[in-house]
């Protein structure tokens, strides 16, 4: 019998290793990547879950402040119209969909057909309220308009009368004062007699909370509206306001003439509007006016 020669004895030996040479290879290039896809599943799982958990807090924050209530009062009145800045402000009062007061001045009224047109169209507009501001405005000789109390009634009457308003508020011209319901407020106490005999003649004198100042000189407005905004927020929190959870805000139409004041105005009021607690209110729902 012939026994296998050496070299035969070789060929199953050289086999297996070439084999396992195969295998070692195969499972070096194979570990890296698995570990690699390994690694990345883990990666990305948390990746995942943290984007869907904040997207849920979003979406929960987000369904809080849409489903606040107003829960604060805010009545933005106008003085003095018409006049030149009264169009710019019913323009911006309509585009930004909230409601008004205008406080209207009789004597404004006759003074030009341009103002007698403005007046033609805050009487068409039916988002707005229209109240009683004096026919005269004291001719802004205000301490010798207040030494006649018979004078002030018929001055507001005739304004009444001439402008077929439907509510019976008014505001007293260049004086801050108050008589509704319990509340009884005279800045200038030289004018207590006639407002009351204003109050006692069956109208309801509207003060404010807060002024939005200008210039006199040239009828520009304050232009910090932040501090305003701020000064609002204030001043219901501590209520600090006539009636508690209610503002009456003051400011004069004439003082929104140029293009950068009325871009004021619709930011102020954009401002307002983005607090889902303010709720926008005409001048006679205030509490304790009697219809």
């Amino acid at each position: 019998m012939d026994l296998p020669s050496s070299a035969d004895e070789g060929e199953p030996a050289k086999t297996i290793i070439r084999f396992s040479k195969i295998v070692i290879a195969f499972l070096l290039l194979t570990s890296p990547f698995a570990c690699r896809q390994k690694k990345e599943v883990v990666i990305a799982t948390p990746k995942v879950d943290s984007i869907a958990i904040k997207l849920e807090q979003l979406h929960k924050a987000d369904s809080m402040v849409h489903h606040k209530k107003p829960t604060k009062k805010i009545y933005i009145t106008f003085d003095d119209g018409p006049n030149k800045g009264t169009l710019n402000v019913l323009k911006v009062v309509k585009e930004e969909n909230i409601t008004a007061s205008f406080f209207i001045v009789g004597k404004h009224v006759f003074d030009s057909p341009q103002q007698t047109a403005v007046w033609e169209e805050l009487k068409a507009d039916s988002s707005i309220e229209l109240c009683n501001h004096s026919y005269t405005h004291a001719l802004n000789k205000y301490a010798k308009f207040y030494q006649e109390p018979l004078t002030v009634i018929n001055d507001f009457e005739q304004n009444h009368q001439l402008l077929q308003l439907d509510n019976k508020v008014v505001r007293m011209p260049g004086r801050n004062a108050w008589r509704i319901d319990s509340i009884d407020v005279t800045d200038i106490y030289e004018s207590r007699a006639a407002i009351d005999s204003v109050h006692h003649a069956g109208f309801e004198v509207l003060g404010w909370d807060i002024e939005w100042n200008f210039d006199h000189k040239t009828l520009t407005p304050d232009a910090d509206t932040a501090l305003l905004l701020r000064r609002i927020h204030n001043l219901l929190q501590s209520q600090q306001t006539k009636t508690a959870g209610h503002l009456v805000l003051l400011a004069h139409d004439q003082s929104f003439q140029k293009v950068e004041s009325i871009e004021m105005l619709r930011y102020f009021l954009r401002e307002l509007k983005n607090d889902a607690t303010y709720e926008f209110m005409i001048a006679s729902e205030y509490p304790g006016i009697k219809k």
